[in-house]
């Protein structure tokens, strides 16, 4: 199965996580900054990354996720934001809900989560091996 992880990063944190899920469960990294006509259309699973700025993901993310929708059999996001539990949850329902995307988590400070057993980031990318 190719996997490709889709996302824009403003200040490193969102493509550094990207970068890192996608070594860690053998997929494509492509930044949506530099790459924004690229096509999720050859990929079995698309994992779209985002930022979260004033409540809602980065602007090339929501156009790709628009753009593509139909090109993407199966989809996962996950956002990096500034807040965690209910904030984070609440901005979480609606950006996944905007973008269409079921399978959706967010992460406060993922880089601290790097290679921590048991963290939430290693579980999702655990999730990700499993599906």
């Amino acid at each position: 199965m190719a996997d490709a992880v889709f996302y824009f990063t403003k200040l490193g944190s969102t493509g550094k996580t990207a970068k890192y899920i996608a070594e860690r469960i053998g997929a494509e990294a492509v930044d949506l900054g530099t790459e924004p006509d690229a096509d999720p259309s050859k990929y079995d699973r698309v994992i779209l990354g985002s930022g979260v700025y004033g409540g809602s993901p980065s602007k090339n993310v929501r156009e790709f996720a628009e753009k593509h929708k139909d090109a993407m059999p199966k989809i996962s996001l996950y956002l990096v934001c500034a807040f965690k539990d209910k904030k984070a949850e609440e901005q979480l329902r609606k950006i996944s809900g905007e973008l269409g995307v079921a399978d959706s988590i967010y992460f406060n400070k993922p880089r601290k989560m790097f290679g921590v057993e048991g963290s939430k980031l290693e579980l999702y990318i655990d999730s990700l091996k499993k599906n």
